[in-house]
């Protein structure tokens, strides 16, 4: 009895295998002509949810030596009929990447315009986005981190007054704004460095100027010796995020404001802290997540892909990243078991130094804005 040979399924999210799948069906490569890849533009497009997917096809048929009619012909640039805030989450739901989720959620995020009526239309959309997520099956978890999102926060770093005293509201933001842990808030340092025509540091990475120093070590990482790492943060301008964290961190030196990993007694704990954050249903070790998803927004251009996306993240939470390690961003492959879903704690020897007991009558933020409810 003859054995019916069955055709492997594509890995999930894996359009170039679909793509070998249509060309070695119909037995098209380079030498086919225009026409005879238009007769399997239809296939073809059916099985490509979204712009993105039919970018990493067109690139891999450039890879492949295909021409641009030929490849205008098997993937036409006609726009397809926008996906439905359900068909989005459905989409999601199949990938489980999660930085599609991220991705559909900042589409849906950006409003027609500045009108009153625009920003609720917007909300309403995210609303109706996490939602549709949920009765697709999508970790709740993975909702709340993703699919949240938030520009309070930012317009704050913005107007943050460094003329008065911080506030703990202040302390979160800078936070969140440089994706720190508590432990990091007093001994982060930020640094600009310009490397010389010759024999520059091997930390040095050719394009950047600005680094930071005084982070908590990775588990796995060296504890003494920590080199600097590139900086990047929500903030734009990195002469402003290193105000905003000298301000904080001559509050705290001053005794003006609570270092957040100390509690009024001077007993080494983040409870006044995470005190603080509770009633936002939100952790300090979230906020950092959250600013280093923004700052990879902040820095991600247009258009950006789920890799890259990931890379600034991670260069925004100081994770170590290898020398020739970057270029896998780029490469195709499921992202959602990346480290950016798992945040080592420091070891206790690498902590900061203990500061003296901070006064109990240190003064708290009076009046705290209802703002990280939306995150």
């Amino acid at each position: 009895m003859a054995t019916v040979q069955k055709t492997r399924k594509p890995k999930t999210n894996s359009f170039t295998s679909i793509l070998d799948l249509i060309l070695n069906k119909y037995n098209l490569s380079a030498e086919s002509n225009p026409l005879q890849l238009r007769t399997h533009a239809d296939e073809l497009g059916t099985m490509l949810p979204d712009w993105k997917a039919r970018k990493d096809v067109k690139e891999a048929l450039h890879r492949r030596l295909f021409k641009d009619n030929q490849i205008e012909a098997l993937v036409p640039n006609n726009k397809k009929k926008r996906l439905t805030i359900k068909e989005r989450a459905q989409y999601c739901a199949k990938t489980e990447v999660v930085w599609d989720i991220w991705l559909h959620a900042l589409d849906l995020a950006v409003p027609k315009n500045n009108t009153d009526e625009a920003i609720v239309a917007v909300s309403s959309c995210l609303s109706q986005f996490r939602k549709e997520l949920a009765e697709a099956g999508v970790n709740p978890e993975q909702i709340n981190t993703y699919a949240k999102l938030s520009e309070e926060g930012l317009r704050r770093i913005q107007n943050i007054n460094t003329t008065k005293i911080p506030t703990m509201q202040d302390l979160a933001d800078v936070i969140m704004m440089l994706s720190m842990r508590p432990a990091e808030v007093a001994t982060l340092r930020i640094i600009h460095y310009e490397a010389g025509e010759s024999n520059p540091p091997e930390w040095y990475k050719p394009g950047y100027s600005w680094y930071c120093i005084g982070y908590i070590k990775n588990k796995g990482e060296a504890k003494n010796n920590l080199k600097p790492r590139q900086f990047l943060s929500m903030e734009k301008n990195p002469e402003r995020a290193k105000e905003l964290l000298t301000w904080i961190q001559d509050a705290i030196a001053t005794r003006k404001l609570r270092d957040p990993v100390y509690s009024i007694s001077g007993k080494r704990s983040t409870g006044v802290f995470s005190k603080f954050l509770k009633p936002y249903s939100i952790t300090a070790k979230r906020l950092r997540k959250i600013g280093g998803k923004h700052a990879s927004r902040v820095h991600g251009g247009q258009n950006p892909t789920s890799q890259h996306l990931e890379l600034l993240s991670r260069i925004a939470m100081r994770h170590n990243i290898g020398r020739f390690d970057s270029g896998k961003y780029y490469a195709k492959g499921d992202t959602s078991n990346s480290d950016l879903d798992s945040d080592p704690e420091p070891e206790p020897e690498t902590l900061a130094p203990t500061p003296k007991p901070i006064n109990e009558n240190t003064s708290e933020i009076e009046d705290i804005y209802d703002l990280y409810r939306s995150i």
